[in-house]
């Protein structure tokens, strides 16, 4: 199950210690649109927990986190995993008429805390979010990338029931950009250049098989 952030947050403010994790063991990935993240995170954390691992995963609570931060509605910073930037006016505007505003540079800034807290804490599978890049340099890691044929990312989508009314090829074509610019935007490197640990084709193998090969490269690297 993904990261209970309410619980979290009511612990912390209760004074109350959270349970202690294995620290600097964590897991990025990075995915093409149609390359289902989240579904191979559930199956990961279910097979980690059949050997007596405990670990979670997060997605959009990275945002939910970083505006609880902010103390701001989620959707007043909701913009950056649009791929968009304040422009100078938005700031003005933003700055005049909100007592709640918060800088580009702080929310960005903000969002990689966020992100880096939760890696140092352990035991936590963080699901795009340009995850990569902000922990790169943190020891313990392990960054995959999930990557599949065009034509197979398609069919795929097709296959899910909320994207039966979607036009599906103008769904990928623009998630796909949105993805690469977006980890490109906190990387500062084109795409091609980041390194991950794995780079795991979703067409040639099953989802099974990919959570087995996670498995034993987190042995390898003495994650588990």
């Amino acid at each position: 199950m993904a990261y209970n952030l309410q619980s979290y947050f009511e612990m912390r403010f209760k004074g109350t210690k959270v349970a202690p994790m294995k620290k600097n063991a964590f897991i990025t990935f990075s995915r093409q649109t149609g390359c289902n993240g989240t579904g191979i995170a559930i199956d990961l954390v279910k097979a980690l927990k059949a050997e007596g691992h405990t670990w979670t995963f997060m997605n959009k609570e990275v945002l939910e986190a970083a505006a609880n931060k902010l103390r701001v509605d989620p959707s007043r910073i909701k913009y950056v995993f649009e791929n968009r930037k304040k422009t100078h006016v938005d700031e003005v505007l933003s700055a005049l008429s909100s007592k709640y505003y918060k800088s580009d540079k702080k929310v960005r800034k903000t969002i990689s805390e966020v992100i880096r807290h939760y890696a140092a804490q352990g035991n936590i599978i963080i699901i795009g979010r340009a995850g990569v890049a902000t922990t790169s340099d943190l020891q313990g890691g392990l960054h995959i990338r999930f990557t599949a044929p065009y034509e197979w990312r398609l069919s795929a989508l097709k296959k899910r029931s909320e994207f039966k009314d979607e036009d599906v090829a103008a769904f990928i074509k623009k998630h796909d950009a949105k993805k690469r610019m977006l980890i490109e935007d906190f990387c500062g490197k084109d795409l091609h250049e980041i390194q991950f640990d794995l780079m795991m084709n979703c067409a040639a193998f099953t989802r099974q098989q990919i959570v087995a090969m996670i498995i034993e490269a987190m042995k390898w690297k003495n994650m588990i």
